[in-house]
């Protein structure tokens, strides 16, 4: 790790078996799983984690406390894909195969798993466990149908 990337003394851990490219920063304390693969140029910052075999491309920001799932928890799962430039923001999770595609952004706090609905504002279609290219992604609820008289 030291020669291809940098790994912030004080606490910060990449499991033997993973694979970080060069110029990689994690900072303490972050974790990167066995089986991982973190892309060159990707910020891993303080509390993230990158579970097992997931797959986080190029230049990457994953902010603090950001969860990337692995196949490890749960057992059989499919491995999280963030690709090449997104950016997910701090105390985001993401789940159970969730794929990220390139230049998307995760705002604060944001949980995706597989079977969440996002709803796609610019195409106007319902998405499930996966995030458009380029797209910014935010929580928010939506008013249920046909529970409640109106």
């Amino acid at each position: 790790m030291a020669a291809r990337g940098r790994l912030v003394p004080g606490g910060a851990a990449v499991r033997r078996g993973a694979y970080v490219a060069p110029g990689v920063v994690v900072m303490p304390p972050a974790y990167v799983n066995v089986g991982a693969y973190v892309g060159s140029g990707t910020m891993v910052d303080s509390h993230a984690l990158v579970g097992s075999c997931a797959q986080v491309g190029k230049g990457v920001h994953l902010s603090a406390g950001a969860q990337i799932g692995g196949v490890l928890e749960p057992a059989g799962m499919a491995p999280v894909v963030v690709e090449d430039g997104a950016f997910v923001g701090a105390l985001c999770g993401v789940f159970e195969g969730v794929v990220v595609r390139e230049r998307a952004v995760l705002a604060a706090g944001v949980v995706l798993t597989a079977g969440m609905v996002i709803y796609d504002l610019v195409y106007g279609c319902e998405r499930r466990g996966e995030v458009h290219e380029g797209a910014v992604v935010v929580s928010g609820v939506r008013k249920a149908k046909g529970l409640y008289a109106e």
